[in-house]
């Protein structure tokens, strides 16, 4: 795009360009000029754009005048070492208490400022937003690590809350079942597991397809 980056806050069309290009979580890695010329001013037309956020990337301008532009590059690591075993977090609610959460919500939406004139920038707004409406979370319902067992259910995404319902609810026929030896519990068990491990084989084959 034949734009010079450097009239971001001059130009109107350039202003919109980029801000449609940061909404689609995308960002400019060549900040710098890059086209010198002896009758204009220093320019930044050429860009690498990218929405992998990561230390490892490593970018640049060469200084190369194979022409008036000068090259730029970007370095990607796409092998990061893998120091831990990843464990998902699920949010602890056995101490949430809502009527306290929204009272405290509350107050914090009070002390934060919307209409102040220094707050102009939407973005610094929502960022205070978001830092205050996590940390009043963080209170009332920390994050904990998931357990063996939601861990297995977390990279089976198929197996939607509407699927695990039922599930539990053949685990515990199974356990009943365990306890009396009743034909007749044995029977609505059986009948009941086979109906829903078909139905969950058949949601599993349509989420891959």
């Amino acid at each position: 795009m034949n734009l010079n980056f450097l009239k971001y806050q001059i130009d109107t069309n350039i202003t919109d360009y980029v801000n449609s290009i940061l909404s689609l979580s995308y960002i400019s890695l060549i900040n710098k000029p890059i086209r010198f010329s002896s009758t204009h001013q220093p320019s930044l037309l050429d860009r690498i754009y990218t929405n992998i956020i990561d230390d490892n990337t490593t970018t640049g301008i060469a200084l190369y005048d194979i022409s008036d532009h000068l090259p730029i590059f970007a370095n990607f690591n796409f092998h990061p070492n893998c120091t831990k075993k990843y464990r998902p977090k699920n949010r602890c609610l056995k101490i949430f208490d809502l009527p306290s959460f929204l009272e405290d919500l509350n107050t914090a939406l009070f002390d934060l400022d919307f209409h102040n004139q220094n707050n102009s920038d939407i973005n610094i707004t929502c960022n205070n937003f978001i830092l205050m409406f996590n940390n009043i979370l963080d209170q009332h319902a920390p994050l904990r690590f998931a357990s063996r067992k939601e861990t297995r259910s977390f990279h089976k995404t198929w197996l939607t809350k509407g699927l695990l319902t039922p599930i539990s609810k053949k685990n515990g026929l199974y356990k009943k079942m365990l306890s009396t030896n009743n034909p007749s519990i044995s029977a609505k068990y059986k009948f009941y597991r086979n109906k829903i491990t078909n139905f969950k084989e058949s949601i599993k084959q349509n989420y891959y397809r």
